[in-house]
């Protein structure tokens, strides 16, 4: 009988540790008490050698454009729950010559087309913290369709790295 009671304590105990690492944080490397720290531990895990720039949308989403090496980008997002802050990546790596575009979505489920420049001064298009692109971010998935009007959807851009 003693054993049987031990083994179902056992058994209760590693379920209720199991829950509770499923709870204890996100499947990108865990929770932070604030963004400095969720920023750092994001520089560490993903190896940026570059530039972060932090664009907060019109919707208060953090994207952190990432420069991972040269002429190497992608796109994370800095995001808080109630556990705290954390980082995530949501674009693969792209690697540019003279610029290019991408469709994201966000962990909010928001989409965007990212499109970066050399030597673009117009539509709404924002230089980067190390001058190599400037860039424009606009709502929905734009590549795809012909005709749309490009309207930025930043509304500021801060760099976090240089």
């Amino acid at each position: 009988m003693k054993g049987i009671k031990a083994f179902i304590a056992v058994f209760l105990l590693g379920i209720l540790l199991a829950g509770l690492s499923a709870c204890g944080g996100n499947d990108k490397g865990g929770y932070f008490f604030n963004e400095e720290e969720a920023l750092k531990h994001f520089i560490q895990k993903e190896d940026v050698k570059g530039n972060i720039d932090l664009v907060t949308t019109v919707k208060d989403e953090k994207l952190l454009v990432t420069q991972t090496r040269e002429k190497t980008y992608f796109v994370g997002e800095l995001a808080e729950d109630k556990n705290g802050y954390y980082t995530e990546r949501i674009s693969d790596n792209v690697t540019m010559e003279d610029g290019g575009s991408w469709e994201l979505n966000t962990l909010g489920g928001n989409e965007y087309t990212i499109y970066f420049e050399k030597d673009k001064e117009d539509l709404g298009y924002i230089q980067l913290s190390n001058g190599e692109y400037n860039i424009l971010l606009v709502k929905g998935h734009t590549i795809t369709k012909n005709g749309l009007s490009l309207t930025s959807a930043i509304k500021r851009v801060e760099a976090v790295k240089d």
